[in-house]
């Protein structure tokens, strides 16, 4: 990829994430890249393309750095751990940009979806490694388990983007809720063993 493709990718992203897609004309983008719209139209087919790519580049960045988490931790409660911090670290999106590519791209609406269901595949997978490894409770049901992630983690997003007494009459910053609920529900799915890995952990996030 050239550095031009790659300068116009993550100004794109930025305007997505802050405005949603529809709102974000051509011309914006290749004013604010300085830039003229036919150079534009000379790397990137339309606005879709160029917010496939977006999304491509992030999914790519994230896999990555979960991966190299994978290979630094000595279990998968650091694993998961660290991939909580990386995702309460993240700048949230608009809701307009999720809404948009619902209306009005269902291709790519439909690869997300896609990627949300390997996501779970992924997490089921994680969790039966993670009770081989004493980690995690035995009698659980995994797949329900991986589905209540997954909402959990939905349902609080929706939640942070509209007005509501989460988002606009809480002291607390995302990250705080967000690392705060997902830990409890991994703490809640742990053994003793998990636990006081988790335990240790908080101990040390308090002490920072």
């Amino acid at each position: 990829m050239t550095m031009l493709k790659e300068r116009i990718i993550k100004q794109a992203g930025k305007k997505f994430y802050r405005h949603g897609v529809k709102r974000v004309s051509m011309d914006d983008l290749a004013s604010s890249l300085g830039i003229s719209k036919r150079t534009l139209y000379e790397n990137f087919k339309d606005k879709e393309d160029i917010l496939n790519s977006y999304l491509r580049s992030v999914k790519e960045a994230r896999d990555k750095q979960f991966k190299a988490y994978a290979d630094e931790s000595s279990n998968m409660i650091e694993v998961v751990l660290k991939i909580i911090e990386y995702h309460a670290s993240q700048e949230l999106p608009s809701v307009r940009l999720y809404e948009d590519v619902y209306k009005y791209y269902p291709n790519i609406h439909q690869q997300i979806q896609d990627d949300v269901d390997m996501n779970k595949y992924y997490f089921r997978q994680f969790l039966t490694e993670g009770v081989e490894q004493g980690f995690i409770r035995k009698e659980l049901n995994l797949d329900a388990v991986a589905f209540l992630m997954e909402q959990n983690n939905y349902n609080f997003m929706r939640a942070s983007y509209v007005k509501d007494p989460l988002s606009e009459a809480s002291n607390f910053t995302f990250k705080e809720l967000f690392s705060t609920m997902l830990i409890n529900f991994i703490r809640g799915i742990s053994t003793n063993k998990g636990i006081e890995i988790i335990d240790n952990y908080l101990a040390e996030q308090t002490n920072k």
